[in-house]
């Protein structure tokens, strides 16, 4: 495999052939674990290196050294199918330098050194030391020859882009023995000597030196972006624009008498539709078109082609995640989150579609499996403790779900309408009083597993139909002296415990489906970490204060939106002003999880659809709702973790909950007609006041988990995905066929 001009070349005895890479990314986490433990079994890299042969992937990345298992399996899969290969993208990891200066002589050597133990590995000639967060043992499975390039160290953070560029300022020139910077950055400059590092060690060694790159990202690219800024002479928290890594300033060399043994360079970007938001911001992406309509990730596609040309551009990393919230909002929809499996499918061959036309020389696309270790900006602050953050998926962090196989934990109920799977969960609360007028609430269950808490609330007919009733459901999560004692203003209505949360539930909006109601989560104030509610002052301006999040005793009765913001507001260069978006995550979505059977044959069921969170039965006497942990501030269900942050400290702490009480209540008007409480509530009228009882210790609890049980499935967004990589497939055969018959 080599790179030339700006494609990549097979090269054989009988010739050369262009191929277009169509791989995946996989990482190094299975549920429970973080990368640097390597708990991947010799079984899952054989049954996951042939998912993707199934799936018509040529190439797969991995970002960095695996262990021994990984490369032996991967070079007798590759012996048993040598006609269908799977291509590798090694990548050597780094973490940034302690002080941000790259060039600092003690972590330049450190890095070097991994490069070459990387080098060693993958020719199947080491044996590497135990290291903590490191694979180790010994490597002896050779699969250079299925080596499509090396791939060198991690998104550069722009501070320490910045900060190497202040303490390097003459730094801008390098000359190497396959590398050279003639005129560039310190950053660059850096770059071309770790390249040429690997470069020379594997020629000198081996005798051929592989393509080399980096890892790069547009908020590093070499373009200037308009709606970028800088404010006041300072640069802006967010400015995107402020600091550039050129890969084309990088020029490759080849030493004499060594022209056959070096396999080039080429430039790797991730590049993803919804960020950084110039890439939607920008006029001039916004005229460019694909196939579908209007397309700023193509129109950015084009601009990034043209300032890499004469080397070939692999998008190491695209793609959109499954998760249940939105971290992220793109014009056309390619949203950082929310999707759908069925539409993470179709976006990402969207995308795909878009990478090929622009001339690109490959795709990698994020990622094989669901890493439930990442955690994305806006829930970072509430997945506490961090250190657990591996034992259970969180459908609302986009950053968990970009997989094409999940790990599910089995669902103890399904959101689809039949209510067979609550016939053994025994009623929370019962009503005794049938006169559908003063009671219309009949029954409450509740339920809950690894990702999610149920509810099923059976009602008198017509009572989720009527305009004239309210209903609703109070949760109390952590402690019953502390949280809103007031049922929501303006009902007249007060609760011996105090709640962090309520669920209204409303009559159908108009124009969607028959069994639609609307169900909207609100949260006392002080439970409200999203960021419209937790940066705003009583004036409702936005300050950058931060107020505790934990529970506070009130009896205000006020709940506010889970309103959270997704795209910050932004000025640009000439002025322009790009206000902050915002999405409701306290808006549960309708819909119905399809059968979890295997459709496809291949041992893998196509299913869910992670946004199903409320669905009624036909003669809407019943609703069932399924809440995200992370709604109800649960920071870690495994441990029942509960926000309960402490003032004057940097981080949101946790406490363990006893589990939650609940109290279910339909009104008209300001009047409460019926509270419905576990055994043992009372209800006292004092003029229009009711006042409700409900025993402090009549909670729902569940069982704490230090290993998460799963099962592995292929989402259904693989039906897409193989078809278009299966079309791939066909057209270069094709190619590759004419290309034979005319020489």
């Amino acid at each position: 495999m080599r790179s030339i001009g700006e494609r990549f070349e097979i090269v054989t005895t009988r010739g050369t052939r262009e191929v277009f890479f169509r791989g995946v990314n996989m990482g190094a986490a299975p549920p429970g674990r973080f990368p640097g433990e390597f708990a991947i079994t010799d079984d899952d890299y054989r049954r996951w290196l042939r998912f993707l042969r199934d799936l018509r992937a040529n190439a797969v990345r991995v970002y960095a050294l695996h262990p021994p298992a990984f490369y032996r399996i991967l070079r007798e899969e590759n012996e048993a199918h040598p006609d269908r290969p799977i291509w590798l993208f090694q990548e050597v990891w780094t973490e940034l330098p302690e002080g941000n200066d790259f060039w600092d002589s003690t972590y330049t050597r450190g890095f070097e050194d991994e490069i070459r133990l990387a080098i060693d590995a993958v020719h199947g000639n080491v044996v590497a030391p135990q290291r903590p967060g490191h694979a180790s043992g010994r490597y002896e499975s050779d699969v250079s020859p299925w080596l499509a390039g090396w791939i060198l160290g991690r998104e550069w953070e722009p501070y320490a882009v910045r900060e190497t560029e202040r303490r390097r300022p003459d730094s801008t020139r390098y000359r190497g023995e396959y590398f050279e910077v003639n005129s560039g950055t310190p950053m660059e400059t850096w770059l071309a000597r770790v390249c040429d590092t690997a470069a020379s060690y594997e020629a000198r060694r081996y005798g051929l030196a592989r393509a080399v790159s980096f890892v790069n990202w547009p908020t590093l690219d070499p373009m200037r972006h308009p709606t970028e800024t800088e404010r006041g002479g300072v640069e802006a928290e967010h400015d995107e624009d402020a600091y550039s890594v050129d890969p084309a300033r990088i020029r490759a060399r080849k030493p004499a008498g060594l022209e056959s043994g070096f396999l080039g360079y080429f430039a790797n970007y991730h590049v993803y539709p919804y960020y950084p938001d110039f890439m939607n911001l920008d006029p001039g992406y916004g005229r460019h078109r694909d196939r579908h309509g209007v397309c700023r990730y193509a129109g950015y596609l084009a601009d990034l082609k043209a300032h890499t040309r004469g080397i070939p551009l692999l998008i190491g990393e695209y793609g959109v995640p499954t998760s249940r919230g939105i971290a992220h909002l793109h014009p056309e929809g390619l949203h950082h989150g929310g999707a759908s499996e069925e539409e993470q499918g179709a976006r990402d061959v969207r995308l795909l579609e878009d990478i090929v036309e622009s001339g690109c020389a490959g795709s990698l696309l994020f990622s094989l499996f669901d890493e439930w270790f990442k955690v994305n900006w806006i829930v970072e602050r509430v997945e506490r403790p961090r250190d657990r953050d591996p034992m259970w998926l969180n459908r609302l962090d986009a950053e968990e779900n970009y997989g094409l196989l999940a790990f599910d934990p089995p669902p103890v109920v399904r959101i689809d309408g039949s209510f067979g799977d609550w016939e053994g969960v025994e009623p929370y609360a019962r009503a005794e009083n049938t006169d559908a007028r003063r009671a219309p609430l009949r029954t409450l269950r509740v339920t809950s597993d690894a990702t999610r808490f149920y509810l099923a609330l059976e009602v008198a007919r017509g009572t989720l139909d009527s305009k004239e009733l309210d209903v609703g459901i109070s949760f109390d999560v952590l402690d019953s002296a502390r949280g809103d004692a007031r049922l929501p203003s303006p009902l007249r209505g007060r609760w011996s415990r105090g709640a962090e949360y309520v669920l209204r539930i409303t009559p159908p909006h108009t124009g969607v489906g028959s069994n639609t109601v609307r169900v909207r989560l609100l949260a006392d104030d002080a439970m409200s970490w999203s960021a419209f509610a937790r940066l705003r002052s009583r004036e409702g301006s936005f300050g950058r204060s931060r107020k505790p999040l934990r529970p506070v005793a009130n009896e205000n009765g006020e709940y506010v939106p889970l309103w959270t913001e997704t795209n910050r507001e932004r000025v640009s260069r000439d002025g322009t002003l790009y206000r902050a978006q915002y999405v409701d995550w306290g808006e549960l979505a309708p819909g119905v999880e399809p059968s979890l059977a295997d459709t496809a044959g291949n041992g893998y069921a196509y299913a869910y659809d992670p946004r199903a969170e409320v669905m009624t039965n036909p003669d809407r006497t019943r609703i069932e709702l399924a809440v995200p942990w992370g709604l109800l501030g649960v920071g870690d269900p495994s441990s029942r973790s509960v926000m309960d942050d402490r003032d004057g400290t940097s981080e949101i702490e946790v406490t363990p909950t006893e589990g939650i009480g609940l109290l279910a209540w339909a009104a008209k008007g300001e009047t409460v007609l019926q509270a419905l409480g576990p055994p043992g509530t009372r209800n006292r009228m004092k003029g229009r006041l009711l006042t409700v009882t409900t025993p402090a210790r009549s909670n729902h609890s569940w069982n704490e988990w230090e290993v998460p049980i799963t099962r592995e499935r292929a989402k259904r967004s693989t039906i897409h995905l193989r078809k278009a990589f299966e079309g791939m497939e066909a057209r270069e055969a094709s190619q590759n066929r004419n290309a034979e018959e005319r020489r």
